[in-house]
């Protein structure tokens, strides 16, 4: 078996580890960090990197000295300008002393999707082994369900220890919903009670309303139905849509209302259960520049806006516009060794992706990944630390 990864992703025992936290406290210095909401875009990196969101998962036997616990005895509050009283791992994975990982020579960030038993029964132990955090993104309604959508979902307990061992809980929307907006590609008529879109992701919900807008008029209607017929894929609303709208001109997509509940409510559930949420992972990998728009209100980043290849920039690094790709589902051994090289050799950011519920999705397919990352001497990272690490690199 593996050594491990290590605090930040590279080899270190327990005694070297512990030493790494200490000689982080000692460079620490409080904030409460509560100002989060900053006058522009630069600015609100800056202070990501400067006061940080929370830390990678410390090396079993070492939070110990991160409890604000002073009988330790090692001095290490006697060297700041705080006297270091309020630092310490809080509940639920979250470290008020602001640490900024090492990502020199590189980082990844593993996103497992959903929140399924499968990551706490599955992923979590594997990526113990190697001492490597991760982040999980948790769609709220689906939370302790059992033999839902033919799955388990993980419980909020489960939850908790993920999160004390260092894990990230993200966002990803209350119900599953996919955030972005899709073209029609027929045309409507007033007295329709269908319309075409490119994509009928928005009619496997069918609880909603949906908003028909061309910029000009806008219809709101009330999702019954989803299907395909001899025309395409269509979504069927409670009544007719009352208003013509062209095919190529017209868009439907989720009003403002339910876009703030999708992503709001979902922040502030996780939150109301202990856990420092910042960052966001969109259903179905689906990200366009409305979708953003809101998700810049709640989150410091999205996992997700593009799918299809891992690798990011860090000197160019922007949180709502990054690059991930899967590492097991939809691609292949070599691709993954070649994007890490890739990773590797930029020193950049790879963000990886899977669906522990997915029968190709098998713990010794994690761990040759995680062996894979560690052949290459990259850091594992959660997606908030990483946005810190890049924020500071920017400085």
């Amino acid at each position: 078996m593996t050594e491990g990864i290590g605090i930040a992703g590279k080899q270190h025992d327990i005694s070297s580890a512990c030493s790494f936290v200490n000689s982080y406290i000692s460079r620490c210095t409080s904030t409460d960090g509560s100002d989060k909401q900053m006058d522009s875009e630069s600015n609100r990196r800056r202070f990501l990197g400067a006061v940080g969101l929370g830390t990678v998962a410390m090396t079993a036997g070492c939070t110990d000295i991160l409890d604000g616990d002073d009988s330790s005895g090692d001095g290490s509050d006697g060297e700041t300008e705080d006297d270091g009283s309020e630092e310490g791992t809080g509940e639920n994975g979250s470290e008020d002393d602001h640490d900024v990982p090492d990502i020199d020579g590189g980082a990844v960030v593993f996103v497992y999707d959903d929140g399924p038993v499968e990551d706490y029964e599955q992923a979590f132990p594997v990526h113990q082994e190697f001492d490597a955090p991760a982040s999980a993104g948790i769609v709220t309604e689906w939370v302790g369900r059992e033999d839902y959508n033919d799955n388990d979902w993980m419980t909020e307990e489960q939850l908790k220890e993920l999160a004390d061992a260092g894990w990230e809980i993200m966002a990803h929307t209350t119900a599953h919903t996919a955030l972005g907006e899709f073209e029609l590609v027929e045309d409507v008529e007033p007295d329709d009670t269908r319309i075409y879109p490119e994509a009928r992701n928005h009619g496997f919900h069918q609880v909603f309303d949906l908003e028909i807008t061309d910029g000009d008029n806008q219809v709101r209607r009330t999702i019954t139905g989803s299907a395909e017929d001899e025309t395409g894929a269509y979504i069927e609303f409670d009544e007719p849509i009352g208003e013509s709208f062209a095919a190529g001109e017209t868009v439907e997509r989720y009003p403002e209302d339910l876009m703030h509940e999708f992503l709001g409510d979902c922040k502030q559930n996780l939150e109301s259960m202990g856990f420092e949420v910042d960052t966001l992972l969109a259903p179905y990998d689906i990200v366009d520049d409305r979708a953003v728009e809101f998700a810049e209100e709640y989150y410091d980043g999205i996992a997700n806006v593009n799918p299809g290849s891992m690798i990011n920039d860090v000197d160019d690094f922007d949180p709502f516009d990054t690059n991930r790709d899967y590492f097991i589902e939809f691609t292949t051994p070599t691709t993954v060794q070649n994007q890490l090289d890739q990773v590797a050799g930029q020193e950049g950011i790879g963000i990886i992706g899977a669906h522990t519920f997915k029968e190709e999705v098998t713990e010794e397919g994690i761990r040759e990944t995680l062996e894979w990352v560690e052949e290459r001497d990259l850091t594992v990272v959660t997606l908030r630390d990483a946005i810190r690490a890049a924020a500071n690199a920017d400085e």
